[in-house]
């Protein structure tokens, strides 16, 4: 019998396999099958000269992969099965597509591919179309980063995002200049245990939430590993941002403080004792400026001479 679609007949022969491969007693089987379907497709390309039929208007790459997902929702699907039901070599642009563009939930892991719900989310979508608009504006890559963080103030923007607004793959070089030069308030996985790897999160966009300049002279990984040392937490107020968010303070981040030195006295300290993390405390804004104030009053009364004014001084003999 003539097969008036060539390529729907090798789908269905897919499928057939995925039958047969919990029924294939041995390997040997196994390549038989393979070599079946093998043979099968190198006809297909010899009868169309290696071009395939143009699909119907509707029926591309993207509907077929969505349909073959939306048939097997909740299960895991290979790549290899996508790039099959796909006739593409570019099939995983259009998985991505279906995610971010259309909304669709589709997770990945190591190869492997499982639509989580048949529908789309609106609201996922809205936010595709959003950044395309913001993709689409004039300005530098460092003003979209900027722009799309600001949007989400309090939120999670992830890394494919900003690559995507930026137009780049070069954002994340953008957050560390928003945040060591223009000292953005911008938390990572290095500041919050609630982020994840690629995950950027602007505190505020507020002028007095600033952080200190002096944030950028340490190394980002001993940052990390005093913030993880102790717990994300305050040591002198003793709030984490779960404490901090209960109580209304959205402002809330965390910087280092070195215990022997504050302010200028940083910028002479040679690297290693910078960076030493046992001179080395975890305190949110809030505290870090009031330590460094009240460390600045107290040199300013000691080069006056007045100790009167010392916390704890009575003035008597």
């Amino acid at each position: 019998m003539a097969l008036t679609d060539p390529y729907v007949d090798f789908e269905r022969a897919l499928e057939r396999l995925d039958a047969l491969r919990h029924s294939v007693a041995t390997a040997r089987e196994a390549d038989a099958v393979f070599e079946t379907l093998a043979d099968l497709h190198l006809a297909l390309i010899r009868s169309y000269g290696g071009r395939k039929p143009k699909a119907p208007s509707g029926l591309g790459a993207q509907t077929r992969i969505l349909q073959h997902l939306q048939a097997r929702c909740g299960e895991w699907v290979s790549g290899e099965e996508l790039a099959a039901v796909s006739r593409i070599g570019e099939w995983a642009r259009r998985v991505r597509e279906l995610r971010v563009e259309r909304g669709y939930d589709i997770q990945e892991d190591g190869g492997l591919y499982r639509l989580v719900s048949v529908e789309p989310s609106e609201g996922a979508a809205q936010r595709w179309r959003l950044l395309n608009e913001m993709r689409r504006t004039d300005g530098s890559p460092r003003d979209r980063v900027l722009a799309l963080l600001t949007h989400f103030e309090g939120g999670v923007v992830s890394q494919d995002e900003l690559d995507y607004v930026s137009r780049g793959r070069d954002s994340g070089l953008r957050v560390r200049e928003l945040r060591d030069d223009e000292c953005f308030p911008i938390e990572s996985s290095d500041d919050a245990p609630d982020l994840e790897t690629g995950e950027f999160r602007l505190v505020s966009s507020a002028q007095e939430d600033r952080h200190d300049p002096r944030q950028r002279l340490f190394d980002e990984r001993v940052r990390q590993q005093v913030f993880q040392r102790d717990s994300f937490t305050c040591w002198r107020c003793r709030r984490n941002k779960q404490i901090a968010g209960r109580e209304g303070d959205a402002g809330f981040h965390l910087e280092l403080h070195h215990l022997e030195a504050v302010g200028e006295a940083l910028d002479r300290l040679p690297v290693e004792q910078l960076n030493d993390r046992a001179q080395l405390a975890t305190y949110c804004r809030t505290c870090h400026r009031q330590a460094a104030n009240d460390s600045h009053r107290q040199r300013r009364i000691a080069r006056s001479g007045d100790q009167g004014w010392l916390p704890g001084f009575t003035g008597t003999a």
